[in-house]
C-alpha cells in the first residue's frame, strides 16, 4: 500500500510539474496596437525629387528571454508613397518589443530597386523613437545617404 502512494504522489509531483513547465513555456500572447502613422520625407538639402518612396516599419528593440539579448530592428511591415507626404495605418506588434523605426528610399533612377551595383542614386534614411506608438502617430524622415539600409542607421556609431 505504502508503495502505491508513493508512486501516486511521485505522478502527481511529475504532473504538477509538467503543468508548471508548459506554462513558462508558451510564447507571451500576441498583442496589437493600431497605428495611423503619417509623416513627412524631407532631404538634407533642396526639395524632395519626384518618385515612388518605400517605407519599412520596424519594431525598434526586438523583445528576447534575456535583455542582454535583445536585437534592433524587426521588421513589421512595408507600404509606398508616390510623394513626399505619407499615411499608413498598421498593426503594431505590442508583444515583440518597443519603440518605431521607418526607413525610407527614394526610387531617384525610376528603376523600381532599391540600388544596384551600378546604379547607387537612391536617398535613404531612418526615424525612430524609443516611444511605442499608438494611435495616431507622426515621424518624418530625412533622406541623408544614398543605397543605405536600416541597420546602416541604427544602432547609432557609439
Amino acid at each position: 500500500m505504502r508503495i502505491l502512494k508513493k508512486i501516486g504522489l511521485g505522478l502527481l509531483v511529475i504532473v504538477v510539474l509538467f503543468l508548471v513547465l508548459d506554462f513558462f513555456a508558451r510564447p507571451p500572447a500576441e498583442r496589437y496596437e493600431t497605428v495611423n502613422l503619417s509623416g513627412q520625407v524631407k532631404m538634407l538639402v533642396g526639395p524632395v525629387p519626384g518618385g515612388k518612396i518605400s517605407y519599412r516599419i520596424y519594431v525598434l528593440e526586438s523583445l528576447e528571454d534575456d535583455p542582454n539579448l535583445n536585437h534592433p530592428l524587426e521588421e513589421v511591415v512595408d507600404f509606398q508613397s508616390d510623394g513626399p507626404q505619407f499615411s499608413h495605418t498598421f498593426e503594431y506588434p505590442l508583444h515583440m518589443g518597443s519603440g518605431l523605426a521607418v526607413s525610407a528610399w527614394l526610387d531617384a533612377d525610376g528603376d523600381g530597386v532599391f540600388c544596384t551595383p551600378t546604379e547607387r542614386t537612391d536617398p535613404s534614411g531612418l526615424a525612430y523613437t524609443e516611444e511605442t506608438p499608438a494611435g495616431d502617430f507622426t515621424l518624418d524622415i530625412t533622406l541623408t545617404k544614398n543605397c543605405r539600409q536600416a541597420n546602416w542607421f541604427y544602432p547609432p556609431a557609439p
